[in-house]
């Protein structure tokens, strides 16, 4: 009888071993470490800083509008018969200059720097509605003042302390633009202030 020749093991075919182990060597493949991504910024400072500079534009050119009428508006006060001293000359001129002009440049660059990020930019957006709160109380009790004596002028007796009332109302609603416009310039540091430099 013959024998049939035992068969070799690569003959049967089946593979045997561990596949991708080539060996001792170290794998340099980086992609099986655990990635690590960093937190994206918030995008609360890009969208704010935008408003505020447009805000910023548009308020300081009607500012610059406003600085060039101011010679007209005491013109058209002494006309009707009210005398405008020089403290309230000056003080139309000091208002339109810092108040219509300064501040709104200055709530544009404090746009600027939240726009990129920077913690000082709220600061001085807050720091301008600040001083703008100030001229705009100085606005309203000068407004009173001519206010009371054009009723003079006319002879309203019976509306005796309008120009007072009007001062007051002039000095809560500044208050309140200034509180409202205080808020949304601080929505940034208050939203993602771990964002800002």
């Amino acid at each position: 009888m013959d024998e049939e020749p035992n068969q070799d093991a690569s003959e049967g075919g089946t593979l045997e071993g561990t596949p991708g182990n080539t060996g001792t060597q170290v794998n340099g493949n980086v992609y099986q470490q655990p990635m690590s991504y960093a937190p994206l910024k918030s995008q609360v400072p890009k969208v704010f800083g935008a408003f505020m500079m447009i805000y910023g534009v548009i308020f300081g050119l009607f500012g610059i509008i406003g600085l060039f009428s101011v010679g007209m508006t005491i013109s058209d006060y002494e006309e009707v018969g009210i005398s405008i001293s020089g403290l309230q000359t000056a003080w139309f001129y000091i208002s339109a200059i810092s108040g219509g002009v300064l501040v709104h440049a200055a709530i544009t660059f404090g746009g600027y720097e939240t726009y990129n990020y920077k913690r000082r930019g709220v600061m001085i957006g807050l720091g301008a509605i600040g001083l703008g709160l100030v001229f705009d109380f100085g606005d309203s009790l000068v407004v009173g003042g001519i206010v009371e004596q054009f009723l003079d002028i006319q002879g309203e007796g019976e509306l005796e302390g309008l120009g007072a009332l009007i001062s007051g109302f002039g000095v809560v609603m500044s208050i309140v633009c200034a509180a409202v416009c205080g808020l949304l310039v601080a929505i940034p540091l208050l939203a993602s202030g771990n964002d800002l430099e």
